[in-house]
């Protein structure tokens, strides 16, 4: 009779091995699947990023090529009263929410005007999408325009100018289509705001707007945006502006630089021209 081997199972040398093998394994593993499910976000994002500037490319076909202002004053519409139009939604006085002047020109609003790397608070109270933001500083006018009372220097308020999309920039004064940015990730030390701007905008408004139009920096310490020609980037160095040192710490602060921060520090990221 042959001789039956005996059996026995793992020692507690060869158990240890296993499990620092298998842990081993799970180390290099779980960053590999962490780095996957940020690209496929920040994908998702560049995508949405894409449509918006085409249906923005639409919008300014439709409208003797000028690109969406990013508020409609006058008239009925006025932050004051609650019933304010702007380039992503109309939120009227009682609450609801209608389509903004992008809106209509975006199918499925609701997956393309959330960006799925941001679940911080609103741009504005009730907006029922947010993280995106839009070139407020030279697109829609805001740093190129006078500022005043109505009938005066303010001109571009007024509902002659204002209604119908006068206050911004047309299709053919966009000569630095590739480099100027037309949306991105909107990012600041309270949320997100949906004004994208300049670190040097040329209106003289309060340089708190400036700071609070920063660009969040969320997948990995990069940020994504659309230029106005309608390719997306991908920027992984979050300017301060060159501004920044001279600001108050009250100001300075509200960037929450390099979470946040600005896409060049001057203008040459923003103004098309």
């Amino acid at each position: 009779m042959t001789a039956r081997r005996a059996q026995h199972g793992f020692t507690l040398i060869e158990l240890m091995i296993v499990i620092c093998i298998i842990a081993l394994l799970l180390g290099l593993l779980i960053p590999a699947l962490g780095r996957m499910s940020s690209h496929s976000i920040s994908v998702h994002c560049m995508s949405n990023l894409r449509t918006m500037a085409r249906a923005a490319t639409l919008y300014a076909i439709e409208h003797d090529a000028q690109f969406p202002p990013a508020l409609l004053h006058g008239l009925d519409h006025d932050a004051n009263t609650g019933d304010v139009r702007a380039w992503d939604y109309w939120k009227k006085s009682d609450g609801t929410i209608q389509p903004g002047l992008l809106w209509t020109y975006t199918d499925e609003p609701g997956k393309t005007l959330q960006c799925p790397g941001y679940e911080g608070p609103a741009n504005w109270d009730g907006d029922p999408f947010t993280g995106y933001n839009y070139n407020t500083a030279f697109i829609a006018a805001e740093g190129r325009m006078a500022w005043g009372e109505p009938g005066g220097s303010r001109d571009f308020l007024t509902p002659k100018d204002n209604l119908d999309g006068r206050t911004s920039l047309g299709l053919a004064e966009c000569r630095r289509t590739s480099t100027t940015a037309l949306f991105g990730i909107g990012g600041w030390k309270n949320g997100a705001n949906k004004f994208m701007r300049s670190p040097v905008n040329a209106s003289p408004q309060d340089m708190s707007l400036c700071c609070a139009g920063t660009q969040g920096f969320h997948y990995g310490g990069s940020t994504n945006f659309a230029c106005v020609d309608g390719h997306v980037e991908r920027l992984s160095t979050p300017f301060q502006g060159k501004h920044f040192d001279s600001l108050p710490t009250s100001l300075s602060s509200q960037i929450d630089w390099p979470n946040n921060g600005f896409l060049s520090d001057d203008a040459s990221r923003y103004d098309p021209r």
